[in-house]
Parts: structure tokens; sequence; C-alpha cells
């Protein structure tokens, strides 16, 4: 990490934190640059790395930028920050220390950079001249302030290379397609090359200016012939910029313009750990004529190398394939030898069993033959014992009613029978009655002769 008194700026005299080491100068007021100037180390895994802060000018962003040294000599390469904008964005994300090594030696001395991307790029919900203003502003601070900067301090005349990860590689890439003349080569990892995906709706001729897929359009980019170019991005879900380096990749192509396109495993992602990998392997390649070259060749002849030993290998697998079914075809022939007499046997076998199964196949004709037969009866007898049933039903209908009616007739037989006896009754009363009034009668004129004759003789008798 940076120590804390690296952010202090335009005072002189010693930080007792670092018992000295740390020291903080005014620059000559008449240095247009910078503002202030600090010096100190950060430990790295290799050693120590010296930083050197400074503070510049823009005056058509209206703003102040940092730049952070680090390394005091080697081939200077600006580089462009990713994620925040600060150009401790590389110190943070672990790539100074992967490139140490190269910053010991003095192979190279990295001018990290801020940028405007805040205000650019990310800005997605700001007018879009606002944005265009900021991102046309830090270009022209990189053209005009940046470049004679590191000019001015680096230690070689050598033209810089220009690097970035991410947001970093779409800077680093506009920057040498605007201006291929101030810069000396580029590596680039997993960019966006295509700013339709940054300005959407609001893309037209003035964000094509900032877009590599369309400023490579233009005659100046003719000038990029002879400088190292690397774009480098994973496969990974994350590496969303892939398509756009494909495609910036075929108009270089078509321009005959070399430069190299890697796309490292479908395992690397958009992160710092590949990044630091990426920039270790190809930074290197970028400071020696053909270095880039060479890697594609090594490249080719370690693929060549490994389609040799994959194709030996291969015709080793083959020849021990070939071998296992040889083997496996003389012992199919002796098993075949040795089981022809069974076959034999087992076809006679067949033959007495298809004889059978023809048989009980007759047979079984004929039961289904009878069985119809036995169904049709079946069927007949069915419909007769269904009539008979039918008529005894009615029968026993017929019976029930008469049953009723000779009830009713029986009733009634008993009831005349007792209208009968009652009648008998009757005429024997009326007899009685008959016969004792009679009796009556001959008591009475019985009872009158009695009297006197006068009076009997008026009774006569009737």
């Amino acid at each position: 990490m940076r120590h804390p008194c690296s952010e202090t700026r335009g005072w002189a005299g010693e930080c007792e934190e670092c018992f000295g080491i740390r020291r903080l100068a005014h620059v000559d007021a008449d240095n247009a640059y910078h503002r202030g100037i600090g010096v100190g180390i950060i430990e790295q895994r290799s050693g120590l790395v010296e930083i050197t802060d400074y503070t510049l000018e823009s005056e058509g962003l209206q703003k102040s930028l940092d730049v952070a040294v680090y390394g005091s000599a080697g081939r200077p390469v600006i580089v462009f920050p990713e994620g925040d904008s600060s150009c401790t964005s590389w110190e943070n994300g672990g790539m100074v220390e992967a490139l140490s090594a190269l910053v010991d030696s003095g192979a190279v001395q990295l001018f990290c950079t801020d940028s405007v991307d805040d205000g650019g790029w990310y800005s997605r919900f700001a007018l879009s001249d606002y944005r265009i203003d900021n991102i046309s502003g830090y270009f022209g601070f990189v053209e005009d302030v940046l470049v004679p900067f590191v000019a001015e301090h680096a230690s070689t005349q050598d033209l810089p290379l220009v690097a970035g990860a991410g947001m970093g590689a779409l800077n680093a890439t506009i920057a040498i397609l605007r201006r291929p003349d101030l810069f000396g080569g580029l590596l680039a990892l997993s960019g966006s090359y295509d700013v339709r995906v940054f300005a959407g709706d609001d893309f037209d001729e003035q964000w094509a200016e900032f877009s590599p897929v369309d400023i490579l359009a233009q005659p100046s980019c003719d000038a990029l012939a002879g400088r190292p170019l690397a774009f480098v991005c994973g496969q990974g879900a994350d590496e969303t910029g892939i398509g756009s380096q494909r495609a910036l990749e075929g108009l270089l192509a078509d321009k005959d313009i070399e430069a190299t396109f890697e796309y490292w495993g479908f395992d690397v992602g958009h992160d710092w750990s590949w990044w630091q990998e990426e920039a270790r392997q190809i930074l290197p390649c970028l400071l020696v004529t053909d270095g880039l070259l060479d890697r594609r060749l090594s490249a080719r002849a370690a693929i060549a190398t490994a389609a040799a030993d994959h194709a030996a290998e291969v015709l080793r697998a083959s020849q021990d394939e070939l071998s296992a079914a040889n083997a496996a075809i003389r012992a199919a022939r002796a098993k075949a030898k040795s089981t022809a007499a069974r076959v034999g046997t087992e076809e006679a076998v067949v033959e007495k069993r298809k004889d059978v199964e023809a048989r009980l196949a007759e047979a079984a004709r004929v039961a289904w033959a009878k069985r119809g037969e036995v169904a049709a009866l079946l069927a007949e007898a069915e419909e007769k014992a269904r009539a008979a049933q039918d008529a005894a039903d009615a029968a026993a209908r017929d019976r029930a009613s008469a049953e009723w009616i000779a009830g009713e007739a029986r009733a009634a037989a008993a009831r005349a029978l007792t209208d009968r006896s009652a009648a008998n009754g009757r005429v024997s009363a009326a007899k009685a009655a008959v016969k004792e009034a009679t009796a009556d009668v001959d008591k009475a004129v019985a009872a009158l002769g009695a009297l006197s004759p006068e009076t009997s003789s008026e009774v006569a008798p009737r």
C-alpha cells in the first residue's frame, strides 16, 4: 500500500514517520507542468520501488490531475487507470508489484495518471455534450500536457508506450489511435473498443471521434504501422468487450496493420489477478524489437509442438487400440470356432421348437374356433332364457292379479253369507212376531166373547 504521507503536497521538510526517507519539496515556480513533487518508496515483494508524485494542471478541464511515477529509469509507459479514475489504480490493483522486477531493473518507468472517466464514460445520466467535453478535454490534457511532461521526466528519449486495463485499455487505445506519432506502442487488457455501449442513444459523430472501431476508418491510423500493439482479454463470462476486440482485430487486418490479439482461456476473467499475469508476460515483449512477433512465433511453435505431441499421443493410443482390436479379433475367431458345434445343436433345437410352436399354434386356432361356436350357442341360449324369464315374469304378474281378484270375490261372498244370515234372522223374527200377534188377536177375540152378547155380536171375527 501507498505510504500515508504520499498524499502531502506543496511543502518542504522531513516526514517524522519515515525518519527522513520521505522528502517533499517545492518545484521551481517556472515549471508549468506541476505544482508539487514528492519522492518516496513503497515495499514490494521483489524489493523497493521508487515513487514520485506530481500534480499537473489542465486548462481544458479546469482541474488538476495527479501523476504517480514508479521507477527512475527505463522505457516510459503511460498508464491509464481502471475503475476509480485514480493514478494509484495500478498500485492498488497489484500491477506495480507484478511489474516490480521491470521497474527495479530500470527496464520501465511507469507514469500512472488520473483520468476523468467519472465525468465522461461513467456519467451515463449526464448531458451528452458535458460528457464529450470531459472526454475531449482529457485527451487534450494527455496530448498537450502529459506527453510533454513524460518527455521531460523520462530517462530515455523513446516514445512512451501506453497501457491500461478495463477502462484504461479503452483510453490507452484512443490515445494511440488519435496521435500515433506521440506513442511508441500499446498494451490493452480487457478493453471495450466500441463506445456505443457507453453513449447509448446519444452516439453520433462526436462520440465516433473517441470510438476505436470508428477511429480506425481514418487515414491517420496508417501511422500505427510498425508500432507494437497488443490486445489481450480472457474468454470468461465477464469479459464483455471481447466482441469489440475481435472487431478491432478485423479492422486492423483490413488495413494491413500488424497487431497481436490474444484470447486467453475461458476461466480467465475481468480482474486484476489475470491482468497482472498478462502484463508480466506481454509488457516485456513491447520493450524489444520484434518482441511481440517472437511471442507469436513462440506461441505458434508451442502450439505446433503441442499439436505434434498430441498427434504422437493419439498415434500411440491408436496403435494400442489397434493391438487391442487385433487381439479381440483373434479371441473372437477362436471363440467362434469353439462354438460352431454348439451353434448347430442350438439350431436343431430351434427347428424342433418351431415345430412345437406350429402345432400349438394350430391347436390354439382350433380352440379359438370352438370357442367361437360355443359363444354363439351360449348367446342363443341366453336369448331364449331371457324370453322365458320374461314370460314367467308376465305369468307371475297375471297370477298376482288373479289372486287379488279372487280375494275380492271371497270377501264379497263372505259379505253375502253374512247378509243372508242376517235376513234369515229378520224373517224368523218377523214370523215370531206374526205368530205372537196372532196369538194376541185370538186372546183379544176370546176376551171380547166373554163380554155381553151385545158386545160380542158387535165384535165379529175377521
